[in-house]
């Protein structure tokens, strides 16, 4: 699923996660900006998104923020710390307020004995964010700082998607902070670039929204 001209994800996991494990663990909630994991902490658990989105992000030694993934309900996070036992690499904080599912390891490797079905989504949820990483080291290798932007803007348009006449909207309000930290570039370029694409006719911007317009 490596992004050229066109991109697709299949998200039909989500569903059937929040089906099975929705009631297995302890419910918490957080409100957008708290910190919910940090790095280099070990994990018995994983967490399970209810409702809302969470963002996952490196800090590199003079504190800026790469980030790498923009999770939503169904998905889950933690679960390669729990499974290889040792250091978590990332920080998670709450993107929008969210409710969440803390479910320990017992619990979880109890359940899917009993229900092994469900290792197919959690399967595919793992592929899918492995699919996503390497669109990212894909284009960080290939592109310039434009191309990494669009192509960007048109993973989020698929990951984050509502229908518009126009095209697919982002929906997230997604800021020129946080596009330039997921692109690594500067918040000055990333807004000097989506004028540009503006201009081109590629993207539309509608209050802090922006539409991939479809060609």
């Amino acid at each position: 699923m490596i992004v050229r001209d066109e991109y697709t994800i299949n998200y039909s996991y989500r569903k059937t996660i929040l089906e099975n494990l929705r009631g297995l663990g302890t419910e918490m909630e957080f409100k957008r900006g708290d910190f919910i994991e940090f790095e280099f902490k070990k994990l018995n658990h994983l967490y399970l998104i209810l409702d809302g989105k969470v963002i996952q992000y490196f800090l590199d030694i003079e504190g800026r923020e790469r980030i790498i993934l923009i999770l939503s309900a169904g998905d889950l996070f933690g679960e390669i710390t729990m499974i290889q036992q040792d250091y978590d690499q990332v920080i998670t904080r709450a993107y929008t307020d969210v409710r969440l599912c803390k479910i320990n390891k017992e619990d979880l490797m109890a359940y899917l004995v009993k229900n092994p079905q469900l290792y197919n989504s959690i399967l595919l949820m793992f592929t899918t964010k492995f699919r996503i990483l390497m669109s990212q080291l894909y284009d960080n290798s290939y592109f310039g700082a434009k191309g990494r932007l669009y192509r960007l803007l048109k993973r989020l348009s698929v990951q984050h998607e509502v229908k518009v006449e126009e095209g697919n909207k982002i929906d997230l309000r997604i800021t020129h902070e946080e596009l330039a930290s997921m692109i690594g570039s500067t918040r000055s370029t990333v807004t000097r670039l989506l004028k540009e694409l503006e201009e081109e006719g590629a993207i539309l911007r509608k209050g802090k929204y922006i539409i991939v317009v479809e060609k």
